[in-house]
């Protein structure tokens, strides 16, 4: 009987907010849309037909693709850190784990737009590299070679949001917890 009571209320949920959800989006899928909210049941394929069109399928790889790079930039990041988790005295543990855990306590959305702030173009990141080349120039001028302009002539700030790689590290920055904890 207590077996029952604790099976009993997870299973109506996972039934009312899962599996029926899923299935109407199941079910819709071989509908048409015959007006602006409503559908009309035909067993048509037509849905899927649309979805092996070359600009879908695309999408599709494009996604996969992303989905791979994220995982391996995540993993050739996370093992070492959980590594160092591991053989880390037993006084070092908790606190590398709090380190791990705390971007759970920020809401994705505020964390968002703080990587949003690092990476644009006038953001932390091109002020570090744009330091960098001043310190560069200036140390090339010391030895005699600032007339060379080996760095160029002036800093160039890097485009690095609303792109490829904005995407990858945004996953990588949100998901690398994910990847660490379960090592």
């Amino acid at each position: 009987m207590v077996f029952w009571i604790f099976l009993v209320p997870p299973t109506i949920w996972l039934l009312a907010f899962f599996l029926i959800p899923l299935g109407l989006i199941f079910a819709f899928s071989f509908s048409e849309k015959r007006g602006i909210i409503e559908m009309a049941f035909t067993g048509t394929l037509d849905n899927y037909l649309r979805a092996l069109d070359p600009l879908y399928l695309g999408i599709f790889l494009k996604s996969f693709w992303f989905a791979g790079l994220t995982t391996l930039a995540c993993l050739v990041v996370a093992f070492p850190v959980a590594i160092a988790i591991t053989f880390a005295s037993p006084r070092w543990r908790p606190v590398l784990l709090l380190l791990t855990i705390l971007p759970f306590w920020t809401n994705l959305l505020i964390r968002t737009y703080a990587l949003i702030a690092v990476l644009r173009t006038r953001g932390y990141v091109n002020f570090l590299l744009e330091d960098l080349w001043n310190g560069g120039n200036w140390l090339l001028n010391l030895v005699g070679l600032g007339s060379l302009q080996l760095l160029g002539a002036r800093f160039e700030p890097l485009q690095m949001l609303y792109n490829n790689f904005a995407v990858v590290f945004g996953l990588v920055y949100v998901h690398l917890p994910f990847m660490v904890l379960p090592l």
